[in-house]
């Protein structure tokens, strides 16, 4: 029983760090566009990049892709 707290433990946790990392860079982008930096369609624009060059299919847009 303890290894499986352990596994849930460790799925809390990252689950911690993955909301953590949304907030960080949630607050990056709206100080960036605040400051004028960059503007929000910059930012799509270069994640819709990087997503391509990785090869990252995200579920739900695999599931857009099959529905058309």
């Amino acid at each position: 029983m303890g290894e499986k707290q352990d596994k849930e433990q460790q799925l809390i946790s990252l689950a911690e760090a993955l909301k953590m990392e949304m907030i960080i860079n949630q607050a990056l982008i709206d100080v960036l566009v605040e400051k004028g930096i960059l503007t929000h369609d910059e930012i799509m624009a270069k994640s819709k990049e990087i997503k391509i060059k990785q090869g990252i299919v995200l579920s739900s847009e695999a599931s857009k892709k099959a529905s058309n």
